[in-house]
Parts: structure tokens; sequence; C-alpha cells
């Protein structure tokens, strides 16, 4: 028998709610078509900025937190057409096109549901040009490393929450009894990054989405606890590529 190549699963989420961690048995393109969400794995975080979606391997546990109200239009891929796309996550740009065919897939649950015929091939076509939309989508390391930790998860809590006032780690040595000697070192042993590295990347991710909702870069930079729009725009480039100007 062979297997369908994607299906849909939509679902609505009120603003807090919680996905607890669970896995699934095909690969996940994981798209919030209303509202934003953020995503744990057992390695990272992702915050999904408007306009992008979460490509999920088959059998990767992760949590999804509502950031406001939302409406996921999920497309799950078969296991072995997915896997050519590799075994780690990445954040994917929904093209308009991409965009449009996942939400048409979505429709079909509600088709039926009404007890509005479609045609099976159709539905097949959808699936192999979502598929192949999928595979050429632009693609961005923008997660954010997560230590397990119980003393940086605490940290690095904080820092997502409070961005704009990021203590050093002397501050924080003092705050949770232990010193900046041994965080400096956990740090780099659980995530792969210095402090201050850490903290860029972070930055650097909510940037992304601070800027596909249209706001000013001088507003973002801000926001971060930069002194300039020039100093935040200089560590931006030197971390992708681009300026924000050019990124947005």
């Amino acid at each position: 028998m062979i297997s369908t190549l994607i299906i849909s699963m939509g679902s609505k989420h009120d603003y807090g709610s919680i996905i607890p961690p669970h896995t699934h048995n095909r690969a996940q393109l994981l798209y919030a078509s209303k509202g934003e969400i953020r995503v744990h794995t057992a390695e990272n975080i992702w915050l999904i900025p408007p306009q992008c979606a979460l490509w999920i391997p088959a059998f990767v546990e992760h949590s999804v937190t509502s950031l406001s109200n939302v409406r996921l239009s999920t497309a799950l891929v078969e296991q072995n057409a997915a896997k050519t796309l590799g075994d780690k996550c990445f954040l994917v740009r929904m093209t308009n096109l991409l965009k449009e065919l996942v939400l048409r897939l979505n429709q079909f649950d509600e088709m039926q549901q009404n007890g509005i015929l479609y045609s099976e091939d159709l539905q097949k076509s959808l699936q192999l040009l979502i598929f192949e939309e999928i595979k050429q989508s632009p693609t961005f390391p923008v997660e954010i490393p997560w230590p397990k930790d119980k003393r940086l998860v605490l940290i690095c809590e904080q820092l997502i929450k409070y961005p704009k006032h990021c203590k050093d780690l002397n501050t924080w040595s003092n705050i949770i009894g232990t010193s900046s000697r041994t965080l400096i070192r956990l740090f780099k042993k659980e995530t792969g990054l210095s402090y201050r590295g850490w903290i860029q990347q972070m930055h650097i991710v909510l940037a992304l989405s601070q800027l596909a909702k249209g706001k000013a870069i001088s507003d973002i930079a801000t926001s971060l606890g930069y002194t300039s729009t020039s100093a935040f725009s200089a560590m931006f480039k030197r971390h992708l590529g681009y300026s924000p100007q050019n990124f947005k």
C-alpha cells in the first residue's frame, strides 16, 4: 500500500496554550497561518517569524507555545520522502506559492466535513507541488541553542523575556550562587556559544521576527538594548551577511 505523500493537520489554539512534547511518524512543516508560536526541541528553541514555518523531521520531539491566538496549518510529509531534506530542523521561508498551497490542502478537511467533493487528482497535485516548493524555499540558520543545566535555563529564559536588559555574568553569578567562571564554561559546553555569542544569536532571532512585522530598524535596535542603530546593524550583518535593511 502506497502512503499518501502529504496530509494536512489544522488546529486552533488560544494565547498561552502549550502543546506538550510529542513526536510524529512523519516530517512536519509547522506553519502558523495566524498568530505566532515558539517551538522547543531537545537542543534548540525556535521563535517562528511571520511568513516562516519550521521543518521538523519525523520522530523529533517538540513542544509548541502559542504567543497569541494561533491557527496552525500544518503539512505532514511521508517519512521516506522527507529524508531527502535531512535530519535537522530548519526555518523555511513561506513563499506566496507555498503558503497558498498549504492553506488549500488544509481546506480539504473542511470541504469533506461540509460534504463538498473534490478531485483526487487535484489533491495529489497539491501534495507534489508543496513538497517541491518546500525543497526549493529559502532556509535560515536562526535557532537558539537551548541548555539543559537548570542554572542556564533560568538565565536564558530571563534573557529572552527581557532582551533589552542583558546582565553580565558576574551579576548572574551573584543571583544564582555560582562563579562566573563556571557559567562561562557551562555556556560553551551546553550551547556551543559564548555568553555574548548566545545573546547575539538570540537578538538575531528576535530581530527577524520584528523585521517580518515591518518594525523600524531603529525601534528593533532599541528594544534589544543597543545604544545605536549602527551597532545593531553591524552585529546583524556580521552574523547573516546582510544588513537588516537588505534582509528586510
